[in-house]
C-alpha cells in the first residue's frame, strides 16, 4: 500500500501537481478502498473522520484531477452516481462492470480490452470517441440465494 502511495507521489510530481494534506487524505482512502468503487461524497465521509477541515468541493476537485491524470477512473453507476476505481499500474484502459440490481456491488471485469472496440469504432465509423463504459446488470450470487 505504502509503495503505491508512493508512485502516486512521483507520478503527482512528475506532472508538477503538489502533494497537498488534502491530497494525501484523498489519496489514502482511495487505497485503502482500492478494490471498492467509490462517489466523491463517500470519500468525503471517510476523510472527514480524521481530516475535518476537508471539504467536499475539494474532494470533488481532487477526483477530477486524478481522474484527468489517468490514477483513477470514473464510471457513472446509474443510481448512485459517478464512481471512482483507483487504476492499476497496468491498467491503460476503462474496463467493463458488473453491477448487482440487489446490493449494487460493483464487479470490474480487467480481462476485455474496450481500448480494441473504441478502436475499431473510430477506423469504421470515423467519430472520435472522447468517452466510453460498459456495464452488465444482473443478481450476484449473494443477492441470489436471498
Amino acid at each position: 500500500m505504502q509503495e503505491l502511495l508512493e508512485e502516486i507521489r512521483n507520478s503527482l510530481k512528475e506532472k508538477g501537481y503538489k502533494i497537498t494534506q488534502p491530497r494525501e487524505k484523498v489519496l489514502d482512502i482511495i487505497i485503502k478502498n482500492q478494490y471498492k468503487h467509490l462517489t466523491s461524497d463517500e470519500i468525503y465521509v471517510l476523510i472527514k473522520k480524521d481530516y475535518p477541515k476537508i471539504g467536499i468541493s475539494t474532494v470533488y476537485r481532487t477526483m477530477q484531477l486524478l481522474e484527468r491524470i489517468n490514477i483513477v477512473c470514473k464510471f457513472d453507476s446509474d443510481e448512485e452516481g459517478i464512481r471512482y476505481e483507483l487504476m492499476e499500474p497496468n491498467d491503460k484502459y476503462q474496463h467493463p462492470h458488473l453491477i448487482c440490481k440487489n446490493c449494487n456491488k460493483v464487479y470490474p471485469v480487467k480481462d476485455i480490452n474496450l481500448e480494441q472496440i473504441k478502436n475499431k469504432i473510430d477506423k469504421n465509423f470515423n467519430l472520435k470517441i472522447i468517452d466510453y463504459s460498459l456495464k452488465f446488470y444482473g443478481i450476484c450470487k449473494n443477492c441470489s440465494k436471498l
